[in-house]
């Protein structure tokens, strides 16, 4: 449904200005809420950002953001809760932004993603911001991408966030403005395939939503009694699984609740990104309604907003480094038949010495070429690597190809440092991205680690299933009751390329 627009407000005109990024005569998409939405003076406009930025208490950060969520209803209403996102960017640089956005008119429209064709930049009152042609080409290359002539016209989601980076943001970036159209699990995961290239520490993600449209006027009114209370409640539901990066959480809160969130196809997409990606912490930003700026209870939208850091790391870089040289020293002394190394304990960090769990993966070219690890610990962490380095070298299912001395230069290696196991109660307790499972029935065991999930861009359902089908058992095995499954999570780090040992 497209909700229709709570009022805004109406500003004097002013003309578009002009930067690097676009040449002359080149094809801009001009603003068409300026002097409606949003101041359209230049400086009115970056006066008013910039005040809002100073006035918000952004949330404290562990790390720079990789991700923001942001409502886009005009500024009167939104703005503020924006604004404290918005501002935990002040001071970084981003050399892209992808805004995943939509079209309130014709999002039902096309199934996919609309990139825009033959497009220079994204004009504001403030300045141009140059389009990036290359990944908005790269990405046509896939079906679920394409372009849709007309689909930005009169259309405010991307529009609204754009002077917000522009005054946040330190330096310039390029642009990458993706509107979200009809899209099912199997789309959002191979979108986010499609985009994990072209996202990497220099790259901001911005999802553009407002929430929750109550009232008559919107088809949505679950409730009559006690609106703010209630409201607040549905949108803390929402926001439950954005926290966790919860892709599948948040699917089934819009499914169970029909809760009109504008902007729910972006957020999926964004959630399915990260969670592609690993996973993220998210942290709320602000929250606010429509209804408590006007008293109008029976017609009010909700605005919240989020960020999103990477979730914090046990080990740092160097006792990630020194456990996969360990791990580099037993791959190559068991391949070239020499004794396995030899680990002296006290000349370690602690966090190396003490009892630790891990997996070693090792690949050549992407494909798999043994995995082998402890579930619990069974002693000290960098010893666990080393002795599971040398095992993953014989794991059985490569008996008849075992890795050679003449592929180590081609092998690259992976270790996953596993929390304990944790009695999983309810399956939606199961966040893809984050978790790895163990699944028991009987003597039979399944374990899969959370990359193998996130990479494939399986739905919590599939991995419980491929899970059960790892233990040799029907796909459907964890809905028994006498079914265990136990779930961990893992600190995963590789090396940058394959290389010898040092």
């Amino acid at each position: 449904m497209s909700p229709r627009p709570i009022p805004h407000l109406l500003l004097t005109p002013h003309p578009p200005g002009r930067t690097v990024g676009a040449a002359a005569g080149d094809n801009v998409r001009q603003p068409c809420c300026a002097g409606d939405w949003y101041p359209r003076e230049p400086h009115k406009l970056e006066a008013h950002v910039n005040e809002l930025l100073e006035r918000s208490t952004p949330p404290a950060l562990p790390g720079p953001p990789l991700a923001l969520i942001a409502p886009h209803a005009g500024y009167r209403f939104s703005a503020p809760v924006a604004a404290a996102a918005y501002a935990t960017l002040r001071g970084h640089t981003y050399r892209r932004v992808i805004a995943l956005a939509f079209s309130h008119r014709r999002a039902d429209s096309y199934r996919g993603i609309d990139v825009p064709q033959n497009l220079a930049a994204y004009a504001t009152p403030l300045a141009e911001v140059a389009i990036d042609r290359a990944v908005c080409e790269r990405l046509r290359e896939n079906p679920l991408f394409a372009a849709h002539a007309g689909m930005d016209a009169g259309e405010h989601s991307l529009e609204l966030q754009l002077p917000f980076l522009q005054c946040a943001l330190r330096g310039p970036f390029r642009l990458v403005p993706l509107y979200v159209g009809q899209m099912n699990d199997r789309d959002h995961a191979a979108a986010a395939h499609a985009l994990r290239p072209h996202v990497d520490e220099d790259t901001l993600v911005v999802a553009s939503t407002d929430f929750t449209h109550y009232g008559a006027g919107f088809g949505y009114v679950p409730f009559t009694d006690d609106v703010p209370q209630r409201l607040a409640e549905l949108a803390q539901q929402a926001a439950a699984p954005i926290l966790r990066c919860d892709y599948d959480g948040f699917v089934a809160h819009v499914a169970r609740t029909d809760d009109t969130i504008c902007g729910r196809g972006p957020v999926a997409l964004l959630l399915r990104l990260l969670s592609m990606r690993g996973g993220a912490t998210g942290v709320r930003a602000a929250f606010d309604t429509s209804g408590h700026m006007t008293g109008e209870w029976d017609h009010t939208v909700t605005y919240q907003s989020f960020v999103f850091v990477h979730r914090p790391a046990v080990l740092d870089a160097a006792e990630r480094t020194e456990l996969l040289h360990w791990a580099r020293a037993a791959v190559t002394a068991h391949v070239q038949h020499r004794p396995h190394p030899s680990v002296e304990l006290d000349k370690l960090p602690p966090r190396l010495r003490a009892d630790g769990a891990c997996f070693v993966t090792l690949t050549n070219a992407g494909q798999l070429r043994g995995c082998i690890g402890n579930m619990s610990a069974e002693g000290p962490l960098v010893e666990a690597v080393v002795r599971n380095a040398v095992l993953a070298c014989q794991d059985p299912r490569f008996l008849d190809n075992p890795i050679t001395a003449a592929e180590l230069d081609q092998l690259h290696i992976e270790i996953s440092h596993l929390t304990p196991l944790v009695p999983v109660k309810s399956p939606d307790e199961v966040v893809v991205g984050r978790h790895g499972l163990l699944i028991g029935l009987g003597r039979q065991r399944g374990v899969l680690l959370p990359q193998v999930a996130y990479e494939r861009g399986w739905t919590r359902a599939e991995f419980l299933a491929q899970t059960c089908h790892k233990a040799s058992l029907p796909p459907d095995a964890w809905k028994l009751p006498q079914a265990e499954i136990y779930s961990f999570e893992a600190e995963v780090f590789g090396e940058q390329q394959p290389a010898a040992v040092r």
